[in-house]
């Protein structure tokens, strides 16, 4: 089960804004792989972070009333709400999957911070989930690069393929007067 997952070893319930609070299992190995955030003493899953811990079946999760959800129940309700939820979840899957900690970003388009291995306590990159097909304005695109600049990180454009592939672009300011 690669990454120290074990098979339904965490159950959650559902919380606000589709997010999960963890009422059972080892949140601080948890933590320690870079999943959620500590609120109130208590660890809260981002619904990336509980559709790939479902996926994997490493977590069990229940609405309020207690009646189970499996991933394509929790999917169904979040896809009503966040119908862009789908093409950023294949970017999330992807980058968990090559053993990487990713964490919420900082909105709009830039969605997940990506933190090296070796550094859990700042993110280098920042990542935009870009599905194939989608269009955006260039001065968008030179606005999110330099606020990403600026923060000291690097703007890592995720295209998603309509195959399902994910490609990684990293972006940077240019001066064309240096080329």
């Amino acid at each position: 089960m690669g990454g120290g997952l074990e098979r339904g070893g965490l159950k959650a319930v559902l919380a606000e804004d589709y997010r999960c609070r963890v009422v059972e299992g080892d949140i601080e190995g948890m933590m320690a792989r870079g999943y959620g955030d500590l609120s109130e003493g208590q660890l809260v899953l981002w619904p990336e972070e509980v559709l790939y811990l479902l996926e994997k079946k490493a977590l069990s999760l229940t609405d309020r009333e207690g009646n189970p959800l499996d991933f394509k129940a929790y999917l169904d309700q979040l896809s009503k709400e966040q119908p862009h939820l789908w093409p950023r979840y294949i970017v999330y899957r992807d980058l968990r999957s090559s053993g990487r900690i990713v964490k919420m970003g900082f909105g709009g388009m830039l969605t997940y911070r990506l933190y090296e291995p070796s550094n859990r306590e700042t993110s280098k990159y920042l990542i935009f989930p870009f599905p194939e097909g989608s269009t955006l304005k260039m001065e968008e695109l030179l606005k999110a690069t330099k606020q990403v600049m600026r923060k000291g990180k690097i703007l890592i454009i995720a295209v998603l393929e309509r195959r399902g592939e994910v490609i990684y672009y990293s972006c940077t300011d240019t001066n064309l007067s240096n080329l």
